[in-house]
């Protein structure tokens, strides 16, 4: 029986050769889409799932309260890992990383220089904590001990070939405390949230020794037991920070932990489970760019519509050509088929055309695999398409496709009684116009909202990009490395630099706009109310080299001590809550601007700067205080020199900054960003769902277009003899393209009606994500109904002025 229901499928399908090309090249198409977009959501879902009990490893995250706003933060006071074990029997072990932002390291093997940027700390608990085996060395002692370092494996390799590193000395240039290599870890995998190629021990970081609960710099990892519950154990955290916070915060803000929360500050810890850090969170201070479910989730949407718009382009032309076959129905049943038997041979063509279509869809996934992985920025092989589960989940997508789409067919045909078929009754019916109708409505819906989904995210895409910042990032460089130089060197290099005919401006800094900034607190005189905010450390001139706007006052100058000088922005003077902030005078908590911790400081605001946005566009602004490096930090606050060129000299300038670089820094490699691609890559999961986003709605449409063709077509060949007729009497041409055309366009501009809302809902969540964002206008809906009513035009309009154009005698010659 299956052998016979195949042959009558595949004579059926080459006397109707169209109709199969249709339907196959749209399935085809469709389910290619689907796959790709399946292969980069289990890619993205993927992250973490190698770590031993990674069920039960939690992150423990921040909001941080501040009067009127709140931050939340991936990292927290590195104290707590060891209250949190010892407070609560939920807590079987903890683990606290460290990692700090654009650390580029210098190291010297062999008398070969080499540079790692991907290094962090780790406490000793690390290997028996994640699911990241340690091939040499001992576990227990590996990361006990100061300047003792574990690599991962394809970096023992690049530093000492095949012999053995255990105990081996990495000289490190300009630092008396050389490292010692106490084991080789196997390389991270690339599906994990944390990145490192160095993991030094914690104990090497000197600040951990003095207890700290209220300054955050710790990745803080809890392993709960295994029945214990995440939500009761969260409920405990409140209690814990009065405990361990309250006299910390009376130490330094003079105000005991109840006023400091009556005046909007405070402390929320939660937890993150471990599966969910890569795709769910999004905190400030994050290991590496996490993804997002968002993201995720709309894709795999798209992936259903695009699916869908294919199947709806099979069951249309199906019921449209059910007229065709429905002689062959009554003949089968009157010789003996039953129902059952004639669906079956309606879903067996169903299924081929979709096996067919999935084999060409597999083979669009090999051609388009380059492109598809530039766009996304994954690496995907060809391995890919042959392993078990592409290949399982395309066959299965393409059967049950197919099953899907051949079912109302199926059993609409197979219910033709015999004696109306025989009888030429079937195409009075209009069931099947009905049906044909609702899914043209889904399809264009389908495609308006694809349309309208892509204009929004390209105009915020656009809009994060040429935004007025509150500086001007153009001909910015920034070298990278500049913090082994002393203070001296520093000053010298940049003097030299600032004589080049193709320089405008140089200045230091420690970190730029897009990167992380470090937390600030400062306090007016006269008040217990501490301002906390982001810090920056720069020399002169880095408001003008920056072109940033002063608001009133000064920027820090050379004609000035300002060792107790500081700069603010508009954000910060709007929380102090002050008329003219020039000349108060604040204090900090903080240890590392005080000299004496006793006896705080107090720095002079000389200047306001208008607020720029030194985050994405994601944040809001908040306040920013800039200190001086005449204050006395270490060398290292120089680490960013800032270079603003002429647009015309930039590849010679840059030469030339080389050259002097290399006499300044001969073991230091040559590092600079250009600014505006650093703020742009701060945006690459917009770029990524803009670029996706574009070619999917292009392609659902394409395919939309493609069955209203075939739709189109079946129409004027069956009102063939009517054109002839109405010609005769006298119509035109465009009377006769409005006729064929008008019934589509309705159907069009209801799917607008009903796509419009629904896109305004998902696009108005979706745009919540950012803290600046684009006005959703109505241009937008219009922009986007008027390109579907043309395409849905110009596609049927071909058809119809093809029929209009017939010969009236050749339509009308059977008569």
């Amino acid at each position: 029986m299956l052998h016979n229901y195949l042959k009558i499928a595949w004579r059926n399908l080459v006397r109707n050769r169209s109709y199969a090309i249709i339907n196959i090249v749209g399935l085809a198409i469709g389910l290619a889409c689907f796959m790709f977009i399946m292969m980069y959501v289990q890619d993205e879902t993927g992250y973490d799932r190698f770590h031993q009990d990674g069920d039960r490893i939690y992150r423990v995250g921040l909001e941080r309260n501040y009067p009127g706003r709140s931050r939340n933060y991936a990292i927290i006071p590195p104290s707590y890992a060891e209250a949190m074990r010892k407070e609560f029997p939920e807590v079987v072990s903890t683990c606290r990383l460290f990692f700090f932002q654009g650390n580029n390291f210098m190291m010297k093997v062999d008398d070969q220089l080499y540079e790692e940027d991907q290094y962090m700390w780790a406490d000793s608990t690390f290997f028996d904590f994640f699911g990241i085996p340690l091939l040499a060395g001992d576990r227990a002692t590996a990361l006990t001990k100061p300047d003792h370092v574990v690599l991962t494996e394809s970096l023992a390799r690049k530093l000492f070939g095949e012999r053995d590193p255990v105990g081996e000395v990495i000289d490190i240039p300009n630092n008396d405390d050389d490292l010692v290599v106490s084991g080789v870890c196997a390389d991270v995998p690339r599906k994990s949230h944390l990145r490192f190629n160095m993991l030094g021990s914690s104990v090497s970081l000197g600040f951990l020794e003095q207890p700290n609960y209220i300054n955050f710099s710790a990745y803080t990892y809890l392993k709960l037991a295994p029945s214990a519950d995440p939500g009761v154990l969260e409920d405990k955290f409140p209690d814990m920070v009065v405990k361990y916070a309250s006299g910390p915060i009376q130490r330094h803000f003079g105000i005991n932990y109840e006023e400091y929360q009556r005046q909007g500050n405070g402390y929320r810890y939660f937890l993150q489970p471990l599966h969910d850090i890569y795709l769910k969170s999004n905190l400030e201070s994050e290991i590496k760019p996490p993804g997002s479910a968002e993201r995720v989730r709309f894709f795999l949407l798209i992936a259903l519509l695009i699916i869908g718009i294919a199947s709806i382009n099979f069951m249309n032309l199906a019921t449209a050509r059910s007229s065709g076959r429905a002689r062959e129905v009554g003949i089968r049943k009157t010789l003996g088929s039953d129902r059952a038997q004639i669906a079956a041979q309606f879903l067996t063509e169903a299924v081929i055309i979709s096996l067919v279509a999935g084999l060409i869809a597999m083979g669009i996934n090999y051609l388009a695999l380059p492109f598809f992985n530039a766009v996304t920025g994954k690496a995907f092989t060809a391995s890919h398409l042959l392993s078990g589960s592409y290949v399982g989940l395309l066959l299965l997508a393409a059967l049950i496709t197919g099953l899907l789409s051949g079912a109302y067919p199926a059993f609409a045909l197979s219910a033709f009684r015999p004696v109306q078929v025989l009888r030429s009754k079937v195409m009075q019916t209009t069931k099947g116009a009905g049906l044909r109708n609702a899914l043209v409505v889904f399809q264009f819906g389908i495609s308006v909202f694809l349309i309208i989904s892509t204009i929004l995210v390209y105009k915020q895409w656009r809009f994060t990009q040429n935004k007025d910042l509150g500086f001007n990032k153009e001909y910015l460089v920034t070298l990278e490395g500049a913090g082994g130089m002393t203070p001296q060197e520093s000053e010298t290099f940049k003097q030299e630099i600032r004589q080049l005919a193709g320089v405008t401006a140089v200045s230091g800094c420690s970190t730029q706009p897009g990167q992380q900034f470090f937390g600030m607190s400062f306090r007016p005189q006269g008040t217990n109310e501490a301002i906390i905010g982001s810090g920056i450390l720069v020399d002169d001139g880095y408001i003008e080299c920056m072109d940033m706007q002063l608001v009133s006052g000064r920027s820090f100058s050379e004609d000035f001590s300002d060792t107790l000088s500081i700069l603010v922005n508009e954000a910060a003077v709007r929380e102090m809550e002050i008329d003219d902030p020039i000349g108060v005078q604040v204090a900090s908590p903080d240890n590392f601007l005080n000299p004496n911790p006793d006896e705080p400081s107090w720095y002079t605001i000389v200047g306001v700067v208008q607020d720029y946005h030194f985050q994405s566009l994601h944040h809001e602004i908040s306040p920013l205080f800039f200190i001086h490096n005449q204050r006395g930090f270490n060398p290292g606050v120089d680490n960013l020199i800032t270079v603003r060129m002429q647009s015309g000299a930039i590849t010679s300038t840059l030469q030339d900054i080389e050259g002097i670089w290399k006499r300044f820094e001969p073991e230091q490699p040559f590092h600079y960003a250009f600014l505006d691609e650093e703020w742009a890559s701060l945006y690459a999961n917009e770029l990524t769902t803009r670029r996706l986003s574009s070619l999917f709605s292009m392609i659902a449409i394409f395919i939309a277009c493609l069955g209203l063709l075939a739709l189109a077509a079946f129409t004027a060949e069956r009102r063939t003899k009517e054109i002839g007729i109405r010609k005769v009497l006298g119509a035109s041409v465009g009377n006769i393209v409005s006729l064929l055309s008008l019934d589509f366009l309705k159907l069009v501009l209801l799917g607008i009606v009903i796509a419009t809302p629904v896109a305004w809902y998902v696009m108005s969540n979706w745009l919540e994500n950012f803290a600046y964002r684009v006005d959703m206008g109505w241009g937008i809906f219009l922009l986007a109904a008027s390109l579907a009513i043309a395409i849905a035009f110009l596609t049927v309009s071909y058809q119809s002025i093809r029929a209009a154009l017939t010969n009236p005698v050749k339509s009308l010659r059977s008569e």
